[in-house]
């Protein structure tokens, strides 16, 4: 399943951490043994405090990051786990 983010909030700037909550909700309702693809088209800014609630909340196999800027994927590469890479594809 994909999921895009412009799409889902409106807006091209993702800034809160109960946004990133109301996605993984979306998300849970998911089959876990499918893949979800999170696009990150015409999202301009995520912040750090969005980006972490993302990262450590999402407990699920398969997912995969694409169309993130530079920014965002620094941001996402920072704060992801080891234990989460094996979890998590970025595709820019």
């Amino acid at each position: 399943m994909r999921i895009s983010l412009y799409e889902m909030f409106c807006t091209d700037t993702l800034r809160h951490r109960e946004t990133a909550r109301s996605l993984i909700d979306n998300i849970s309702i998911i089959s876990n043994t499918e893949q979800v693809v999170i696009d990150f088209n015409n999202i301009v800014f995520a912040s750090r405090s969005f980006c972490h609630e993302l990262i450590t909340e999402l407990k699920r196999p398969n997912v995969k990051f694409i169309n993130t800027n530079e920014e965002i994927k620094k941001m996402i590469q920072a704060l992801d786990k080891p234990k989460l890479s094996l979890r998590i594809t970025i595709n820019a």
